[in-house]
This record gives C-alpha cells, sequence and structure tokens, in this order.
C-alpha cells in the first residue's frame, strides 16, 4: 500500500519534470541548468540559514 506522501511526491516529481521539460523546449540547457542550479542554491542557504538561527536560539 502506498501512503499519501508518496503518491504526493510522485505526483510532484511528475509535474516537475514535465516544467523541466517545457523550459529545455523553450530555452537553451545552459541556461535552463544554471538558473534551476541558483533556484537551488538560494533554496539551500535559506534553509542553512534558518536551521542555524533555530540552532543559535537553542544554545541560549
Amino acid at each position: 500500500m502506498e501512503h499519501s506522501c508518496c503518491r504526493d511526491f510522485a505526483t510532484e516529481k511528475s509535474r516537475c519534470a514535465a516544467d523541466v521539460q517545457h523550459l529545455l523546449e523553450k530555452y537553451p540547457q545552459p541556461v535552463v541548468y544554471e538558473v534551476m542550479s541558483e533556484l537551488l542554491r538560494r533554496e539551500m542557504r535559506e534553509q542553512f540559514a534558518g536551521a542555524y538561527a533555530a540552532s543559535q536560539q537553542s544554545d541560549d
């Protein structure tokens, strides 16, 4: 039996793949990859900053 979170992830993954495919049809591959890389870097920085701030508060 599949969990709903797995179905949700599969649905989101499928949508994301379709979105990426659409972007690759519209823009050159290096442009799409560079933009995706930058968005991922930003997301990782925000997550790290949040986790770091939370760890500093728990240390106080």
